[in-house]
């Protein structure tokens, strides 16, 4: 397993899994694409928390930006889904250039309160103050707009799998890069001890910038993916009251590691999935009961326990 590792690209092994899985459990299709976009949106929280040490509880605002920015523009202004989605990754490079310079001043219990108030006054904002537009909690609905895109048609959920494949792989490749380049270590100096980094010359202000503006990028693809595949928007996408579920997920899988955001999301879905079709509706307890297990027996997450028997204790 270690030379098979060493061999191919993880991004490229835990695709072909997917497809195989896909194959394999043809009723778990949807599932498994919402395994895929909510990872990409895992993964903007752990350059927050598992690279920087920032923990935020605004994250669902994030998403939200991503998916608002391209239901409004498939709503009322446009069909090309894959405009829509650039248009979201736009957004969440705006949101980050002009928020970033103000929330990254703050530290610690700050910065999260900051995000957390950003997240209730966003859900107010859609909700409330664009109730026109947005339509509040009736939602968007615009699939019937949509018009078909060139090789695969996004409208179709069988072809959307195979773009949620694409972009997943770009995703983890750019990530991995991420992991392995100078500003991801520049990312883990900061989170270990930032006021050397400043006695090095190091401008810790631009990387944190740069990093949070990585995390909103992410978020707003995962919340553009979801609503091109669901062809539906509504406030509960950005509820503050789901921000901890990020946190979760990110611990689950293991903070700071290329494959941990996926892990963590797919044991945090897959949970929420089985428990609350089989056992009882309280999924959150059995959430709950394994994240206490991971946060004192595992403390590097899934991934981070696996990691070492799959890669030959290359880190990953």
């Amino acid at each position: 397993m270690s030379n098979l590792f060493k061999r191919i690209p993880g991004p490229i092994i835990l695709a072909i899994c997917l497809i195989i899985a896909r194959y394999l459990f043809p009723q778990k299709m949807t599932f498994i694409v919402e395994i895929i976009t909510f990872s990409i949106y895992i993964m903007g929280n752990d350059i927050l928390y598992g690279y920087m040490g920032m923990v935020s509880f605004g994250q669902p605002f994030y998403l939200g930006v991503g998916a608002y920015t391209t239901a409004i523009y498939l709503a009322y202004l446009g069909r090309d889904p894959l405009i829509g989605m650039g248009l979201a990754l736009l957004a969440g490079v705006v949101t980050g250039v002009i928020l970033g310079p103000g929330f990254i001043r703050l530290r610690g219990d700050y910065f999260a309160l900051i995000n957390a108030a950003t997240c209730a006054m966003g859900l107010f904002t859609v909700e409330k103050l664009l109730l026109p537009i947005t339509r509040g909690d009736d939602g968007l609905w615009y699939r019937a707009r949509m018009s078909p895109t060139p090789l695969l048609d996004l409208r179709r959920p069988e072809e959307f799998f195979w773009f949620a494949i694409f972009i997943l792989i770009i995703v983890l490749f750019l990530y991995r890069w991420l992991d392995r380049s100078v500003l991801g270590a520049t990312f883990r100096a900061i989170k270990v001890n930032e006021g050397k980094m400043k006695f090095l010359g190091y401008d810790t202000f631009m990387i944190r910038w740069i990093g949070y503006t990585f995390a909103c990028i992410l978020a707003a693809l995962g919340g553009s993916m979801y609503a091109i595949n669901f062809g539906f928007v509504n406030p509960s996408i950005a509820e503050p009251a789901r921000a901890p579920e990020v946190l979760v997920a990110t611990l689950l899988g293991g903070a700071g590691t290329v494959y941990g955001a996926f892990c963590g999301t797919a044991v945090f879905l897959g949970i929420k999935d089985f428990v609350s079709t089989y056992i009882m509706t309280r999924w959150e307890l059995a959430v709950g009961i394994l994240t206490f297990i991971v946060c004192f027996k595992f403390s590097n997450g899934v991934w981070g326990t696996i990691a070492p028997f799959l890669t030959g204790k290359r880190r990953e």
